[in-house]
């Protein structure tokens, strides 16, 4: 983004943001995976599950955790640090590695590592889960981490890890759908649906569309008793809420978002979740919510346009389910 100086005019200022908008409009940005994959793939066509679409409705209006909020909320964002620490990396950034517990796959993490600006460890918010996704371009995959802090020099001691090859459909190599043996995430999830990235949100608003991609929806609390399907491989134990760890949602078509009364960046994501919904991913503990690209004070990337209630304009009531795939079961936690 182009920088604003300081003492500049608010006015000045909205109009630098509108450049760079508009600038957006000219330059798609990249998205990883094969046009074929589950993280592009719209909804258009997908049969509803009438049943448990009148389940879900309720379940969201009457669920403890959840029966205040009326629609999902946004984190990352309003000072809030449940967001995703975001980056995108070039052959120009820093090398990053990462320490910690990792899977095999992972280990390319610690010896070759990846490339992200010098200023991204600085994002990382120190909360329990501390999540982040980089996308390296420069090296072909796409990072993950949670529990993630720096501990040295361009070095990020990390919980758990997460890579998958921006030339493969994206699934880990756990999934009977996935077509690279390198992709390695815990459960299946996507780390690029983890996170509202604001070039994507800038390219929407410049040319009044959705993000592109599935999301993924931290939910307010899954039932263990419904296991997972695609694109998940495995669900968490112990949890009587509603529905399968990758089970998927979306607005209605039926809906005419334009009459919502939403912001333009709540518009972009209603319009994602109705061309593309989400999957019910890791468990919020709290109400049902989407991470933003993180924000903080050095950093304040959204600048207000987005905020925790964007979404205000539709409810609950607005989502359909949709028919669970065929790849399913009732692995346990890995």
């Amino acid at each position: 983004m182009i920088g604003v100086a300081a003492g500049t005019s608010a006015g000045t200022a909205d109009a630098v943001r509108t450049a760079d908008r508009l600038g957006a409009a000219a330059r798609r940005p990249f998205r990883p995976y094969t046009a074929s994959s589950y993280f592009k793939h719209p909804v258009t066509g997908h049969p509803i599950n009438e049943a448990r679409t009148q389940a879900f409705q309720p379940f969201m209006k009457t669920f403890p955790a959840q029966a205040r909020f009326r629609y999902p909320t946004i984190s990352g964002v309003d000072g809030s640090d449940w967001g995703t620490a975001y980056a995108m990396g070039s052959r120009q950034d820093p090398v990053w590695r990462l320490t910690g517990s990792m899977d095999r796959q992972c280990a390319i993490l610690s010896s070759r590592g990846f490339h992200a600006p010098d200023w991204f460890g600085s994002m990382l918010t120190g909360t329990h889960d501390s999540p982040f996704c980089v996308i390296d371009r420069a090296s072909g995959y796409t990072v993950f981490g949670s529990g993630a802090r720096v501990v040295g020099n361009h070095l990020i001691h990390v919980s758990t890890a997460g890579i998958t090859y921006h030339s493969s459909n994206g699934l880990t190599c756990f999934n009977p759908r996935s077509d690279d043996r390198r992709n390695f995430s815990g459960r299946g999830r996507i780390a690029d649906a983890m996170v509202i990235r604001k070039d994507l949100m800038d390219f929407g608003l410049a040319n009044r569309t959705g993000l592109g991609h599935v999301l993924h929806l931290f939910m307010t609390e899954t039932n263990s008793a419904d296991g997972f399907c695609n694109p998940m491989v495995s669900c968490e134990e112990g949890l009587n809420g509603f529905g399968a760890e990758g089970e998927r949602i979306a607005l209605s078509r039926h809906i005419d978002l334009g009459k919502r009364g939403m912001s333009p960046a709540g518009l972009v994501i209603a319009k994602t979740l109705q061309e593309h919904g989400a999957y019910f991913g890791d468990n919020a503990g709290k109400q049902s919510t989407f991470k933003a690209e993180q924000e903080n004070r050095s950093r304040p990337t959204w600048h207000g346009l987005l905020n925790r209630d964007s979404l205000r304009g539709i409810t609950w009531d607005d989502f359909v389910v949709l028919e669970r795939p065929r790849h399913s079961g009732r692995r346990k936690h890995r």
